[in-house]
């Protein structure tokens, strides 16, 4: 069961990561044909301003989710891995815990703003925001899953340290 767990996570984080990918290639080369399109041809085109920033929403909401999964977070990494073992299980199993609980927040929270607000539309295309919107409660989902695998990493003693080297 555990296998199939840490299979499920490490191809749903190869997805997160080339959508990542994807999605940071595109804002790059929107950006690019914005800045050529203003000094360039003297057009300045409208959406290129609007989508960008929903791109990145993206990239920010799953980078985050990927970094949960990864251990990549900023954190006292010298302090947790001088600690003895069962003390670096039960803080890890109980960062996890605590990630997990921001998730179901982030994803509870996330699915009422989708409710809420998405069916306004974009100020400068006619779409409706629930494409964008949808990010937080998908990358709440995400952290409950990546913390759940996290916690049972640390309960099992093999939690990897912030910088993805395993410390036991």
């Amino acid at each position: 069961m555990l296998h199939l767990l840490d299979r499920v996570v490490a191809g749903t984080l190869a997805v997160v990561r080339l959508v990542c990918i994807v999605l940071a290639t595109a804002l790059f080369v929107i950006v690019v044909a914005a800045v050529v399109a203003r000094y360039v041809f003297g057009q300045a085109v409208s959406w290129t301003e609007e989508v960008p920033r929903y791109l990145l929403i993206w990239i920010s909401f799953l980078g985050a989710a990927a970094c949960v999964a990864k251990r990549e977070h900023v954190g006292f990494d010298i302090l947790f891995n001088a600690l003895p073992g069962r003390v670096r299980r039960g803080l890890g199993a109980f960062t996890g815990l605590l990630i997990l609980g921001f998730g179901w927040i982030v994803l509870r929270y996330g699915v009422v703003f989708v409710q809420e607000f998405g069916g306004d539309l974009m100020e400068t295309i006619p779409f409706h925001n629930y494409w964008y919107y949808v990010a937080m409660p998908l990358s709440g989902a995400l952290l409950m899953l990546f913390a759940l695998k996290a916690m049972i990493d640390a309960l099992r003693g093999e939690h990897e340290s912030q910088v993805g080297q395993s410390v036991d």
